[in-house]
């Protein structure tokens, strides 16, 4: 213990690698999973992480050293605007600004998590508030610093996050509306794409279709693997669109993160299905849906308030984790050459 103690006191760098391997090795002990394979470790598998959220009081330096700690390449940030400080809200320029200071690392989004556009008029029809949200996205896609637009809440279960001094309550917007079809012009003329979340519920499913067939020249990234829909529906919706992308937002299960997508939260239903088994392992027609398209598919940890930054680490291990189930190529194009693709101009920067 004295010689470990000595060693990491004299490189500040060599204590974050120890910190990051150790976070992984009790990951692997507490769901008595295998190690991963040769491909999918951090040195060898760069990842981005294409969902993700900016916390005003988490420091561009701070989500630099995560990044490098964890071999993730770049990072999607979207700022959300429900006002207050106490989740770490932030703003579009504040990511505009880190990007600028860390080229290639940040890829930054318009945000569409706006209180104002919680109302559901606002989607069904033009107003004052739907206009200006318009033209001020106009205004920032037009000047090259933003490479997305969302994630737009549209469907959501309430949820109770108290530990965290939040609540949500629930959101029912329409998905085939009004501002939808602007938002996703606005996506088609600049080149970027338009993120959103909605459960695939029976009712949301119809929607999402026909905003996939009016704007084919929009890509859409359905959040949190097409809505946690069945493997054989979004092999279906893939298949028939090819302008839809699914994110995997938070779809990763750890042991000690007991939250996120990856499991039945904040409610489940009958139209909620998992990637992964408690124990890490995919489940086998996850794992079929992967390796059909594996063109569709990005990872993203979907570290939405500060507080859940501490698992951020987890969270990165754990996709590394689902990805060495998968061939290597193909773990490859969903860690990381999606997302080249889809924000190329983005991560140009960095190697």
């Amino acid at each position: 213990m004295p010689l470990l103690k000595r060693i990491l006191s004299q490189s500040h760098g060599l204590q974050l690698a120890l910190r990051a391997s150790l976070a992984s090795i009790a990951a692997v002990t507490a769901f008595g999973c295998v190690s991963l394979v040769g491909f999918a470790t951090p040195e060898a598998l760069k990842v981005i992480d294409a969902h993700n959220h900016l916390n005003q009081d988490m420091p561009a330096e701070e989500l630099v050293k995560l990044m490098d700690r964890n071999g993730v390449r770049a990072m999607v940030l979207m700022a959300r605007y429900y006002g207050g400080r106490g989740a770490g809200y932030g703003r579009d320029e504040q990511a505009a600004d880190y990007a600028a200071k860390y080229p290639g690392r940040f890829i930054p989004f318009v945000a569409g998590q706006r209180g104002k556009l919680l109302r559901r008029a606002v989607w069904e029809s033009p107003t004052m508030v739907g206009d200006i949200y318009l033209q001020e996205a106009e205004e920032k896609l037009k000047s090259g610093h933003y490479f997305g637009l969302g994630e737009f809440i549209l469907y959501h279960h309430a949820y109770d996050l108290s530990s965290w001094g939040q609540r949500g309550g629930e959101v029912r917007l329409p998905v085939d509306s009004y501002l939808m079809s602007r938002i996703a012009e606005l996506g088609a003329k600049y080149g970027v794409p338009v993120l959103f979340h909605a459960e695939a519920e029976p009712d949301i499913v119809p929607q999402v279709e026909a905003v996939l067939r009016a704007n084919p020249r929009t890509s859409f990234i359905w959040a949190h693997n097409c809505g946690r829909g069945k493997a054989s529906q979004t092999s279906a919706l893939l298949e028939r669109y090819p302008n839809l992308m699914c994110d995997l937002g938070g779809m990763v299960v750890t042991p000690n993160d007991r939250g996120g997508y990856g499991r039945y939260w904040p409610r489940r239903t009958e139209w909620i299905y998992l990637v992964q088994k408690d124990g890490g392992s995919l489940y086998p027609e996850m794992k079929a849906l992967f390796e059909r398209f594996p063109d569709r598919f990005m990872i993203g940890t979907d570290t939405a308030h500060t507080p859940a930054m501490r698992f951020y680490d987890e969270r990165i291990h754990a996709f590394r984790q689902l990805l060495s189930q998968l061939t290597p190529m193909k773990a490859r194009m969903i860690a990381r050459k999606n997302a080249e693709r889809v924000f190329a101009r983005a991560v140009s920067a960095h190697p």
